[in-house]
């Protein structure tokens, strides 16, 4: 077995993910399952295709048993390889908050964390 990155055929196991053996290489640390516990390009379409139905990373990760980045990664691959980043057409507009002008116009500023306490008479 050689590294995916490297090439380097010093590999030692390195613990268990998901009940498949991962391995790391003792050339560069990189960790990875091996050729056998790989997924599938149907797998790939899948989470693409539940992904566009409005399920998160997460759900889909949980559904095939993958972790979140590599969901993310295969539906950003997929994006950029089939699909057109759009431009922006005629003017950029950007709206701001009402907050920073209600902020500005206080005339009692507190400050964060400095909180008045009132004594309750009896």
């Amino acid at each position: 077995m050689k590294c995916k990155r490297c090439g380097c055929e010093e590999i030692v196991k390195n613990g268990k993910k998901d009940k498949k053996q991962n391995y790391m290489c003792k050339g560069c640390g990189h960790q990875f399952i091996s050729e056998h516990g790989r997924h599938t390009e149907q797998e790939e379409k899948l989470a693409v295709l539940l992904y566009c139905l409005g399920l998160s990373f997460t759900a889909i990760a949980h559904i095939l048993h993958y972790h979140t980045t590599t969901v993310m990664r295969w539906i950003r691959r997929y994006a950029q390889a089939n699909c057109r980043k759009a431009e922006p057409k005629g003017e950029i507009v950007i709206e701001l908050d009402e907050m920073w002008h209600f902020i500005k116009s206080k005339k009692i500023n507190v400050g964060f964390g400095k909180h008045t306490a009132g004594q309750q008479e009896n």
